[in-house]
């Protein structure tokens, strides 16, 4: 696990400049523009073209494609330079995705999937920064994000509506104390206030418990009806830069969690530290706590357990970084990460629903790499081994749902000259863990089987493996740049299952097959 801290650059205070991107997969535009000296601003939108393509392009008899996923998303910004280390942004942004499917009688397999499924989520929000950064050694920041977020799913007889509003704010202040030493402190707080009702399964771990996809027919229904959930979390944290020396950095801190839903508090101490033995070689290494709420529905009452606790890992790292003259650079690292008190089902569902019995290790190691030449050639490496298992106190050892041994990706770019580019992405994973089905016995009272396991998650799913390919041509046209470009996904047709498809006493099981070629043509203009 990592984190990844994104920002959204500033719009273009010097120029207009617009894109249009239209293919099969989607369709977006993007514009910013100065408006003053001190005030830009930039907005972008984008649709989905899935079901356009389905519906009038591919065969009927090419997918089992019943009906495709619509979304579109939309960003808004406003930047205004107060002075030269100053400046304010407003920012708004959303997005909605839906899908719907229709049955016409029910499934024989499941009479409880009737009627049609369908689903849909949408958020909206808006947001306003101020940051700083100063000559004298002070920097920092400060934002606030509120928006609405709304959730519909049915699934046959079974429904849930949730509609919430959001809070979001982090502020951040980093001061120089001396040449070798800065500290950075800030807190941040996620607010969640929801109302909605559910009504359909005794919702189920998130792994761990094969039977969480059993028919719906065979399943215990439960109603929670005009539910209101507040969820509070402020943090704060502290960190320090250390160099004694130029080569040497050590940088401990530590964080401390408040999860009002569950009245529970976490502090996690954590430390990393940087050498850089030679110009073009340095070690590094950390080890800290990290800790995680249980997902908002496991705590609800009536749903949940209200006595959850939070859930806390381990994590240690040591690598090493190796420059290749100016262009290139290898990374290799080791890691090994302990999880304790995760939330995991009581037998048979029994009330209080979910409690924090379960451990978790996972080690590994990463090797990655990345090389640039010419200014128009790149390629990027990364390759994981690891192991990730799960247990209950006191139980033995399997294998995590998501656990993936091998983890290969490679991406490469190279101009061919007169606004040719060619580039690839190729993909090897390894298949997830799966529970085997081992038989079925008959309820009499649904009228369905219901599957019986063999050892949870020890059996693996195919490898995954995809080649992607894309060319693109550029022609300028006096200000403007226009680019046609083909995306071929799956080059080579490879077959790799999405899921199994079991027939109605489980006796038979068939793949279902995933995307097998997509040939994305699209056309795009800048100016």
């Amino acid at each position: 696990g990592g984190v990844i801290d994104i920002t959204a650059r500033d719009p273009s205070a010097e120029k207009f400049h617009a894109v249009l991107d239209l293919s099969l997969i989607d369709s977006s535009a993007f514009v910013e523009a100065p408006v003053t000296k001190d005030l830009s601003v930039a907005a972008a939108i984008r649709r989905s073209n899935i079901d356009f393509v389905f519906e009038n392009f591919v065969p009927k008899n090419t997918y089992s494609v019943v009906a495709a996923p619509t979304y579109f998303d939309y960003q808004a910004l406003a930047s205004y330079r107060i002075s030269s280390a100053t400046r304010l942004r407003l920012l708004g942004y959303g997005s909605r995705d839906a899908l719907q499917l229709f049955f016409a009688h029910p499934n024989d397999d499941d009479p409880g999937l009737a009627g049609s499924i369908r689903g849909k989520i949408q958020f909206h929000r808006v947001g306003l920064e101020l940051s700083h950064h100063g000559a004298n050694g002070v920097s920092g920041f400060a934002n606030v994000t509120a928006g609405r977020i709304g959730l519909l799913q049915h699934i046959g007889e079974s429904e849930q509506k949730f509609d919430a509003t959001e809070l979001y704010g982090r502020t951040e202040a980093s001061f120089e104390l001396h040449r070798t030493l800065r500290l950075t402190a800030g807190s941040d707080f996620y607010g969640w206030f929801l109302a909605g009702k559910y009504h359909g399964p005794q919702p189920g771990a998130n792994e761990g418990d094969p039977t969480d996809g059993d028919p719906l027919a065979g399943q215990r229904s439960i109603t929670v009806q005009d539910n209101s959930v507040v969820v509070p979390q402020p943090a704060a944290y502290l960190e320090l830069a250390y160099r004694p020396v130029q080569p040497f950095l050590i940088s401990p801190g530590v964080r401390v969690d408040y999860y009002g839903e569950i009245k529970d508090t976490s502090v996690d101490p954590r430390v990393a530290v940087r050498f850089e033995v030679t110009p073009t070689t340095a070690i590094k290494g950390g080890v800290g706590y990290y800790s995680q709420p249980p997902q908002s529905w496991q705590s609800i009452p009536g749903i949940g357990n209200p006595a959850l606790k939070h859930f806390r890992a381990l994590q240690t790292s040591v690598g090493v970084e190796q420059r290749l003259g100016d262009n290139a650079k290898l990374t290799a690292e080791g890691f090994y990460k302990r999880v304790e008190d995760i939330v995991v089902s009581t037998e048979n569902h029994e009330a209080p629903q979910f409690v924090n019995q379960g451990q978790g290790r996972i080690y590994g190691g990463e090797l990655s790499g990345e090389a640039h030449w010419r200014s128009d050639g790149f390629a990027y490496l990364a390759y994981t081994v690891s192991r990730s298992e799960r247990r209950r106190e006191g139980g033995d050892w399997r294998m995590f749902v998501s656990d993936q041994t091998h983890v290969l990706s490679l991406a490469a770019s190279q101009g061919l000259g007169r606004g040719w580019t060619l580039g690839f992405r190729f993909r090897v994973v390894s298949g997830n863990p799966s529970t085997p089905v081992t038989g079925a016995t008959y309820d009499v009272r649904t009228g369905v089987y219901l599957p019986t396991y063999g050892a949870t998650n020890s059996r693996r799913d195919p490898t995954f493996n995809q080649l992607d390919a894309r060319v693109e041509k550029v022609w300028t046209v006096g200000p403007a740049k226009v680019a046609a470009y083909l995306d071929v996904q799956n080059v080579y047709i490879a077959q790799n299952p999405e899921g199994y498809r079991y027939s109605f006493d489980y006796s038979k099981r068939e793949e279902i097959g995933g995307l097998l070629l997509f040939p994305n043509l699209g056309l795009r203009g800048e100016l």
